[in-house]
């Protein structure tokens, strides 16, 4: 199946976490990977429609401290719409609109009418229903007066993927460099979760079960959000809710469809 992760976090942290569990949880996902991060206002991406332990990519993955970003989006996939593995058809995908660059990740199967949506400027270049439903989000995007900057807009945002919602399945992280925007299914497929992370001083902070070893280092006091599919670890995981669109910036939930800012001030504090 595939699977999404996604990181928030105040300042950047070092990428030289391992992936090599995640990307290869569940041997069905041979038909590609990817990582994308923000340096800076540029978007990076590196992706491989392969399966994880097939790229000679990983090893500099694994073994570049110097990779830091505080936003991060990772996908692995096995394809339900398409032909063979193709890089263009290999998430996450990006685009431009106003001086930023956007990144997009999709888990679940799109169908009905989403070959009939309207597009105009941003046109798929490979085959998935991902991608297209990527571009027609953007197109929706482009037509805000301050893209994506307040509650207005996140609540019309997650009515426009609650409407692509209704074409099929969808979970999907969205990032415009500064800010990360995670969508779970309105019927609750596949699951999408997330987790608080405290950084102190010197700290090496690890998820860690049977299956996943992610390992978060940071020199001095840093904080931040994990958002994953599945959790990654036994504990201190929490479940969005079915249809919930959530939106981090720096480490902190700014919004929630589904949530009063009670309700997120509570989460903050770990206290629930």
């Amino acid at each position: 199946m595939c699977e999404l992760m996604g990181l928030s976090f105040a300042r950047p942290i070092s990428a030289d976490f391992s992936i090599r569990e995640f990307a290869g949880r569940g041997m069905e996902n041979a038909d590609g990977w990817g990582l994308a991060w923000y340096p800076d206002r540029a978007v990076a991406v590196v992706k491989e429609p392969v399966r994880w332990g097939q790229s000679l990519y990983t090893r500099f993955l694994e073994n570049y401290p110097a990779l830091r970003s505080s936003l991060y989006i990772a996908h692995v996939r096995r394809r339900t719409i398409g032909g063979e593995p193709t890089y263009a058809d290999t998430h996450p995908f990006t685009r431009e609109l106003n001086g930023r660059d956007y990144c997009f990740a999709h888990n679940g199967t799109l169908r009905g009418r989403l070959l009939e949506l309207p597009l105009e400027r941003y046109q798929p270049i490979g085959v998935t229903d991902s991608e297209r439903a990527f571009c027609y989000l953007l197109e929706t995007i482009a037509r805000q007066a301050e893209p994506l900057r307040s509650d207005h807009e996140w609540n019309a945002l997650q009515i426009e993927l609650r409407r692509l919602n209704e074409l099929g399945h969808l979970n999907c992280l969205l990032s415009d460099g500064e800010r990360l925007f995670c969508y779970h299914d309105q019927q609750g497929y596949k699951g999408l979760t997330f987790r608080n992370v405290h950084l102190r001083d010197g700290e090496t902070r690890r998820f860690e079960d049977r299956e996943v070893t992610i390992d978060l280092a940071e020199g001095s006091v840093n904080h931040g959000i994990v958002v994953a599919t599945n959790p990654l670890s036994s504990y201190g995981w929490q479940r969005f809710l079915p249809g919930e669109l959530i939106v981090l910036k720096q480490g902190i939930i700014c919004f929630s469809s589904h949530r009063s800012r009670a309700d997120l001030g509570i989460i903050a504090t770990g206290k629930q």
